[in-house]
């Protein structure tokens, strides 16, 4: 509905338009101001809370894609590994299968969200890859 920064404008402009309305109001409303000025300040620690919980699930998105790419960045200098090895679908991690083509990270955790596999063939059955893809990666992928 709304993205991080529109929620903070918004609390914010909430906030003006509470203190807009205190300013233009006659003192002798003074607990229906109180109960204003409370209310403007819940909402706008709502939106703040929101907004941090978006933060949080973002950052935790992005250090994975990083810690994935950097395991597989360190797995292909250190690979001992012969090029013809295959990469089993039941035990392979993010960055193992990150180096199949055209599995991307985020593909990469819905094949390992969707463990165990039966066959390689599964990826089709589940409808995480087109038949197309999965041939791409076949030669090189294994189920034990």
């Amino acid at each position: 509905m709304y993205d991080k920064r529109q929620r903070s404008l918004l609390a914010v402009a909430t906030i003006l338009g509470m203190t807009a309305l205190i300013a233009c109001t006659p003192p002798s409303d003074d607990q229906r101001l109180k109960e204003q000025a409370a209310q403007a300040t819940e909402q706008a620690k709502q939106g703040s809370k929101e907004a941090l919980a978006d933060a949080r699930v973002a950052a935790k998105n992005a250090e994975q894609a990083v810690n994935d790419v950097a395991a597989g960045v360190k797995q292909g200098l250190d690979s001992k590994s012969t090029p013809s090895a295959r990469v089993d679908l039941n035990s392979a991690s993010g960055a193992d299968l990150t180096a199949l083509p055209g599995i991307s990270v985020r593909k990469a955790r819905e094949i390992i969200d969707h463990r165990p596999y039966a066959s390689s063939h599964d990826l089709v059955k589940d409808g995480l890859l087109t038949e197309a893809q999965f041939e791409e990666i076949a030669p090189k992928v294994t189920v034990r």
